[in-house]
């Protein structure tokens, strides 16, 4: 008898556990989630411009990455008929305008490269609801996105920094801040208006 009691105060709370949980609003978990992973993206990003500690002094992953972004910036400027120029100091990758030798340029690092913003943005992804392979291929879709515009910013950037410098400032904190987050912001609504009800469950 005894025995039955305790079972079935042991289910009893079973089932109220599971009331709880499956109770939980949606949102809440989403939330919940989505705080979790950026504290362990976050995390992660504080220890990943170490990576190349693994690598030995041969490579130097991130930096290649930084030079990857300043050549393709420089190309959109080459197209348009702009001699460019990129430079290398330390970490640092600088991308400059030929005939204007006393700008300072624009120099590509963190966070400037953007790996910090495609974690944050695949994060969502992630933890909202939807297919896995819809998550997987528009989440390399929304970094290409991310990636390109980002591209575009630093021509942009490196073109005011020579030829209007006063303007530098405000178009690198606001203008592009503007434009990258509000991409990202644009993309996350196309996943949850379109693409997160193709699926009930992750």
């Amino acid at each position: 008898m005894l025995s039955l009691v305790i079972n079935y105060h042991l289910n009893q709370k079973i089932n109220l556990r599971k009331l709880i949980i499956s109770s939980i609003h949606p949102a809440a978990k989403f939330i919940l989630l989505f705080l979790i992973g950026l504290i362990i993206w976050f995390t992660f990003y504080h220890f990943l411009y170490k990576i190349d500690l693994f690598y030995g002094d041969s490579q130097n992953t991130l930096l290649g990455f930084s030079k990857l972004l300043g050549h393709q910036s420089n190309f959109i400027l080459e197209i348009l008929g702009i001699n460019t120029i990129l430079e290398i100091n330390g970490e640092m990758v600088v991308t400059k305008l030929v005939d204007y030798p006393y700008n300072h340029g624009v120099w590509i690092g963190e966070p400037c490269n953007g790996i910090k913003i495609f974690g944050v943005f695949s994060i969502f992804i992630i933890c909202f609801q939807g297919k896995i392979l819809n998550k997987v291929w528009f989440i390399l879709f929304g970094i290409l996105i991310l990636h390109i515009l980002n591209v575009i910013r630093i021509a942009t950037l490196t073109y005011i920094a020579a030829v209007q410098p006063l303007w530098l400032n405000f178009n690198h904190n606001i203008t592009f801040q503007v434009i990258i987050y509000g991409a990202m912001g644009a993309l996350w609504l196309i996943w949850i208006k379109k693409l997160s009800k193709t699926e009930k469950s992750n």
